[in-house]
């Protein structure tokens, strides 16, 4: 399946602080997590990740900027990160990086 997001070669494998692993191989499904799961809402690498990750989805910036980024601020947050290659046993099913269907913005 081809996605319109810019997706990164080796996808960043993040331990979260609940012991799960979870797997991002887009910058929307990073831009996702920093903006609706991050478990804080501070740290000068989460704003620049957010930042880079939403140039990145534009196309001003280039992804391996944006995973550089990402994964900054995931170790800023306290989790820790491991690149995982494509030939490596995936843990868990990736993400699909495809939007979530469009919210109504009236309140």
């Amino acid at each position: 399946m081809n996605s319109p997001y810019p997706r990164w070669t080796d996808p960043v494998r993040v331990h979260l602080q609940s012991g799960l692993t979870r797997e991002f191989s887009c910058i929307y499904d990073a831009l996702d997590f920093l903006e609706n799961e991050w478990p804080t809402r501070d740290g000068a690498l989460y704003a620049r990740a957010i930042r880079l990750c939403r140039e990145a989805l534009g196309r001003t910036v280039p992804a391996p900027v944006a995973r550089e980024a990402f994964t900054f601020a995931c170790l800023e947050a306290g989790m820790p990160v491991a690149g995982a290659r494509r030939n490596r046993q995936r843990i868990g099913a990736p993400m699909s990086c495809t939007p979530p269907i469009a919210r109504s913005t009236n309140l």
